[in-house]
């Protein structure tokens, strides 16, 4: 394979799941590998993604004045190491932020409700490693919704700061990123056999 697979710390918890049989790769992961190695991954688009980056900077700019770090800017540097790979939202002294934003007032109160969705604490575990800070937050904004082709404009800024936004702090995590490693190894071990038997079938009379 002329490829190294490496995970993406927004994916970390697709190959993260446990199988049914005790050390082998759950099939969500091998579904994940499979794409990864036809490289055939699609961006999933949708109202929901537009908006949030249509509102990203505005968002980042209300995570900082609420979480009380004055000023923040939108990070683009992408860090990776021999097994992973990430981009966070915002570089911080002392924290990793990651923003999201909420549809509307009903997805963030599920937010609340749902609490810290596990996936996204390892994306953060992820992202605290590669930019090496001690704890990192994920935080769900409540911006207002342009005006697009599939929406009029929603207005949120009218309501108090404080119904607007929710925030879960993570603590950065060795043990885990062990564990990531780990995994990460034996999906190479998967996408070596893989590669041979697709390769001992396609052009063949099977």
């Amino acid at each position: 394979m002329e490829r190294v697979f490496k995970i993406r710390c927004s994916q970390i918890g697709k190959i993260m799941g446990n199988a049914k049989v005790k050390g082998e790769l759950s099939q969500t992961c091998k579904t994940y590998l499979h794409e990864w190695y036809a490289n055939d991954q699609e961006e999933v688009y949708s109202k929901y993604m537009e908006k949030g980056i249509n509102v990203e900077p505005e968002l980042i700019d209300f995570m900082a004045v609420q979480l009380g770090f004055g000023m923040a800017e939108k990070n683009i540097i992408r860090l990776e190491d021999e097994y992973m790979t990430g981009e966070c939202d915002v570089d911080l002294p002392e924290h990793i932020v990651d923003v999201k934003a909420s549809w509307n007032k009903k997805t963030l109160h599920q937010q609340v409700i749902e609490g810290l969705d596990p996936d996204y604490e390892k994306q953060i575990k992820g992202y605290c490693h590669l930019y090496k800070k001690p704890k990192g937050i994920l935080f769900f904004g409540l911006m207002n919704t342009p005006e697009t082709d599939w929406s009029d404009e929603v207005v949120f800024d009218n309501l108090p700061d404080t119904e607007r936004w929710v925030a879960y702090e993570v603590q950065a995590d060795n043990e885990f990123i062990e564990q990531v490693y780990q995994r990460v190894l034996q999906c190479r071990e998967y996408l070596e056999s893989y590669d041979k038997l697709i390769k001992s079938k396609l052009g063949t009379l099977c």
